[in-house]
């Protein structure tokens, strides 16, 4: 599932708007509605803050291949 979609499934689930979560985690309105959109590229600091403001966090992973 894409990160936007489980951002606006969270703030649906809490009630709060795109405009909230623009508030609560500081980052700007247009960027909440892009990603959820799936469009954009926001950085990992964008996306920490955005997280963080519906109660979810990240987890990287880095995928090794072997040739």
């Amino acid at each position: 599932m894409a990160i936007g979609t489980v951002i606006k499934q969270r703030r649906s689930l809490l009630g709060i708007s795109q405009q909230g979560l623009a508030d609560y985690s500081g980052v700007g309105i247009s960027t909440v509605k892009d990603l959820e959109r799936g469009v954009g590229n926001p950085s990992i600091k964008t996306l920490r803050k955005i997280l963080g403001a519906v109660g979810l966090e990240m987890s990287l992973q880095v995928k090794t291949t072997i040739k």
